[in-house]
Formats: C-alpha cells, sequence, structure tokens
C-alpha cells in the first residue's frame, strides 16, 4: 500500500541535502503548509533565524520608524509654510498697486472736492462711512467716464465701452464697481471691514490717478 501523499513529499524533501538554514527553514515551511498553520511557519520561520539576522531586521525597523516620524514632520513642516507663504503672496498681490494709499490717505493734495468727501469718509471709524466711500468713489467714476466720452445709462455699459489699450486701470475700475453694486444692493447687509473698504478705495484712486482726475 502507497504511503499517503504527504508522507511522499516529507520523505522527497529530506533526501534532498541543502545549506543546513535553508534546509530546516524549507522542511518547516512545508510541512506546516500541509497542515495550513502559516502562523506556525512564520513563528519557526523567527526562530530559526541567526542572531546577526533577527539583530540586524531590528535595526532596519528601528531606523525606518524613525526616518517616517522625521519625515512626517519635515512634511508638515513643509506644508505649513508653503500655506503660509501663499498667503501672504496674496496679501501682497492685492496691496501692492495700493499700498500707499492704505497706509494713509491723507497725505495726496486733493483736487477733486468729491475726493476729499471720499478721504473724510474713508477715515472714519463707521462702517457705515466706509460704504458711503464706496458709492461716491462710483459717482466720481461715472464723472470721469463721461468726461471720457463715455454717455451710456449705467457705469456696467460705460465700462464694457471702454478700449482696454486706453484704460490701463480697467480692471481695478471693474472690481472696485462690483463691489460697489454689492453694497447698493445688499444694503446694511453687506459685511465690510476696513481693511478691504480701504482696498476697494484703492482701485478707485488707481482709476482717477491714471486720468489724473484726482
Amino acid at each position: 500500500m502507497n504511503p499517503p501523499v504527504e508522507l511522499q513529499q516529507i520523505d522527497a524533501l529530506n533526501s534532498v541535502t541543502l545549506n543546513p538554514f535553508v534546509d530546516t527553514v524549507f522542511k518547516s515551511i512545508f510541512s506546516n503548509t500541509t497542515k495550513y498553520d502559516w502562523f506556525g511557519s512564520i513563528q519557526n520561520f523567527w526562530l530559526l533565524l541567526p542572531d546577526y539576522a533577527v539583530s540586524l531586521m531590528i535595526r532596519l525597523f528601528s531606523f525606518s520608524f524613525i526616518l517616517s516620524i522625521v519625515l512626517l514632520v519635515v512634511l508638515v513642516w513643509t506644508s505649513n509654510n508653503i500655506i503660509h507663504i501663499r498667503k501672504k503672496m496674496h496679501e501682497n498681490l492685492d496691496l501692492t498697486v495700493i499700498e500707499k494709499v492704505t497706509k494713509d490717505f491723507s497725505a495726496p493734495v486733493i483736487v477733486n472736492d468729491k475726493w476729499q468727501g471720499v478721504i473724510t469718509h474713508i477715515n472714519s471709524t463707521n462702517s457705515s462711512d466706509w460704504k458711503l466711500a464706496i458709492l461716491e468713489c462710483d459717482i466720481i467714476l461715472s464723472d470721469l467716464l463721461e468726461k471720457m466720452g463715455y454717455m451710456q445709462e449705467s457705469i456696467s455699459e460705460k465700462l464694457k465701452a471702454v478700449e482696454p489699450s486706453d484704460f490701463t486701470s480697467i480692471e481695478c475700475a471693474w472690481e472696485a464697481h462690483k463691489i460697489r453694486n454689492k453694497i447698493a444692493h445688499d444694503g446694511s447687509d453687506f459685511m465690510i471691514n476696513e481693511r478691504e473698504a480701504k482696498r476697494v478705495i484703492g482701485l478707485y484712486e488707481v482709476v482717477f490717478r491714471e486720468f489724473e482726475y484726482i
């Protein structure tokens, strides 16, 4: 009677001459596989490792763990710096053109009576005055466009008729006018802080100074 297949496999394995360590490992894994004991195979493999191999694996694991922690810290630090730099760049982009204006509105020499009213209101501590200053600026913008020959009914229509090559600050005018519209439509519900109000007035000033209107 022939022996079971499992015993034949083990006998065949015993007849092969290998390196003692490799031979022991393969026999342990193969014999455990026939019993579906993978945990036992892994445990036996670990126990059969030489001391120097175990020591090396522990050192590699420790080094990998420490390296992962260091890389994680570097990643967090770098991400925070990138966010801070992008925020700073955005703020500088908004304020570069009108930096002088936002710092001091009393410095320029006033040559337009309506602009004097804008300066008075924007330097107030009342948010309602800041909104009024923006509305007054839009009136000055309308006057300027009409003097330039644009007689359309609304400021938006006037700006659409402008030739960009003749109006380099057209984007400033559009941005400021859109905020004015929000104030006009939302009224007291529209919230604006002093910094933003001065930024908007600065946009208008860029336009007015391009045409020496103030």
